[in-house]
């Protein structure tokens, strides 16, 4: 079976005739007609009802064209992936974090005389592991808790992945100007319980199940008071903007975030305790556009 042959079936399917195929395809009538005729004693089955008017598709043919759509599908991306110029996409994934996207976006504006192809997918870090594992991504931006790096970089290890460090800061709650705890620069444990939290969709890494922090296990505490799970960091930041809500985040860039007005409140007492950085696959150098987005961050990083 060639490819050839597919193409030819499926046209032919497309456009009802042999005759208009044969257009399509810039070949003969007969030559389109042999060519379905081999496929068929091939397949040891009949892909088309052939009629006065043209040729319609046998139950048969229905199955084999919906495969052969998919097969042609699939070498079409083939091409394109290996006729695509080098270095000119880049492929992130990350935690969701609204401060970022914030930076991504940033640096898709102040690069964007670079003809740059983006591509950004918010996930857990066991899904962005898998992401990179399956060259999903390139790079995976995710933050670790200290006494959990140990176990990750052996998972890595297994996958043939690195995580490069680059920066050790604290988790905070984020809160909306509607929270009584806005501006605040610390909060007492007691009011912290209260607060009703929307929280991105969790697994083992997360920093909200994260119990190995000072002032009574904080985020641990918090995870057991949320009231709306999401895998959108839409989702989280537009309820923390209009409601009293809070989440459990990173305090990455500290101060009040530019986009939503949302003010982050240090809970770790000081104490950094969690890795901010990306994965990579150890057998591949970045990319030219991964390296400037990397240099990007850490420009920033170093600015805060």
């Amino acid at each position: 079976m060639e490819l050839k042959q597919l193409h030819f079936f499926v046209v032919s399917a497309d456009t009802g005739s042999f005759k208009k195929a044969a257009e399509v395809l810039y070949t003969t009538q007969p030559y389109v007609s042999k060519t379905i005729k081999a496929l068929e004693t091939e397949m040891q089955v009949e892909l088309f009802h052939r009629t006065p008017g043209g040729v319609e598709l046998t139950e048969a043919g229905k199955r084999v064209y919906a495969q052969a759509r998919s097969i042609l599908r699939k070498m079409e991306l083939l091409h394109q992936a290996r006729e695509e110029e080098p270095g000119r996409r880049l492929c992130v994934s990350v935690v969701p974090n609204g401060k970022l996207v914030e930076l991504f976006v940033l640096f898709c504006q102040m690069e964007k005389a670079g003809d740059i192809r983006y591509q950004l997918l918010e996930a857990t870090v066991e899904d962005i592991m898998v992401h990179m594992h399956r060259h999903v991504s390139e790079i995976g931006l995710v933050y670790i808790a200290q006494r959990q790096l140990a176990g990750f970089s052996r998972q890595l290890e297994h996958k043939r992945l690195e995580f490069i460090p680059l920066k050790k800061t604290e988790p905070c709650l984020l809160v909306g100007k509607n929270s009584p705890l806005y501006g605040l620069s610390s909060v007492d444990s007691s009011v912290l319980h209260t607060v009703k939290l929307v929280q991105p969709k969790e697994d083992f890494y997360s920093i909200s199940a994260y119990s190995g922090l000072p002032n009574e296990n904080v985020p641990a505490a918090c995870a057991a008071q949320a009231v709306v799970c999401t895998n959108s960091n839409g989702v989280v930041e537009g309820l923390l903007e209009c409601t009293d809500m809070g989440t459990v985040s990173l305090n990455l860039l500290p101060g009040e975030s530019k986009r939503h007005k949302l003010w982050a409140i240090p809970l770790g007492a000081g104490k950094a305790s969690i890795h901010f950085g990306y994965i990579k696959r150890k057998r591949n150098d970045l990319s030219p556009a991964a390296r400037q987005f990397v240099a990007y961050l850490e420009k920033i990083l170093r600015e805060n």
